[in-house]
């Protein structure tokens, strides 16, 4: 490792090993992925979404370093070795949702028929006032690809897991399986398809202005915003419309 003349060696190593770290996350299978995974069907904003599905260029390559989700992952793997030990419980199975949709189930409770999604999070206590629906979508839609194997699931469950404190601090967010709230993900995305084959906006970009959106707090961290833009073909304006 060089030190640049630009910085002192100590700064310089804290900027190399960002780097290093950083990439390491952005090239991980996870961040490369294109198609719309379960994680995403239940996105607030419809354009964030069209963006993807029509693998649009990102525009916010500073939307935030990739380091929470690592550290994500890292929980995931250690939880994985814990309970694939444990007779009672599938580790990491994947599931097909349908066609061009699938996605892996964190942990199965065979006894309880409970699909098991793991979040971790720095603030539990905003988990516990506020489960955002993108979350309950994506298990749902986890917990029909299992049933889709013909196993009976009964109970989804998302399991936010602080990332500073004590483990006991965790929230378990229980809800019955709905086969119904995967449906309607399911259909949601079908509507978004025939709405972008109907205004086909690669032909006409100024019909973007026609795909619904959600600004708010989160835009910061979208891969499509671009704050007070006022070419959707380039970029989303998102909350920066509000105030502009």
């Amino acid at each position: 490792m060089r030190f640049s003349p630009l910085h002192p060696p100590r700064k310089q190593l804290g900027i190399d090993l960002v780097k290093i770290i950083t990439d390491a996350g952005t090239y991980a299978p996870r961040s490369t992925q294109k198609a719309i995974g379960p994680s995403e069907a239940g996105q607030d904003c419809t354009r964030k979404l069209a963006y993807k599905l029509l693998d649009w260029p990102e525009t916010n390559k500073s939307a935030g370093s990739n380091w929470a989700a690592q550290v994500g992952t890292a929980i995931h793997a250690h939880l994985a070795n814990i309970f694939a030990k444990l007779e009672d419980y599938e580790v990491e199975q994947r599931v097909t949702i349908r066609a061009g949709l699938s996605g892996t189930v964190d942990l199965f409770h065979k006894p309880s028929g409970t699909v098991i999604d793991w979040k971790t999070t720095n603030n539990v206590d905003s988990k516990r006032r506020n489960i955002s629906n993108q979350n309950i979508v994506q298990v749902q839609l986890y917990g029909y690809g299992k049933a889709a194997q013909g196993v009976e699931v009964k109970q989804v469950a998302l399991i936010y897991l602080p990332v500073t404190g004590d483990l006991e601090d965790l929230h378990v967010e229980l809800h019955d399986y709905d086969e119904a709230v995967a449906l309607a993900a399911l259909t949601r995305i079908d509507n978004i398809y025939t709405l972008l084959s109907t205004v086909d906006v690669e032909s006409n970009p100024q019909m973007w202005q026609h795909i619904p959106t959600a600004p708010g707090r989160l835009c910061n961290y979208c891969p499509y915003f671009k704050p007070y833009s006022n070419n959707l073909e380039q970029g989303c304006n998102g909350d920066t419309a509000c105030a502009s």
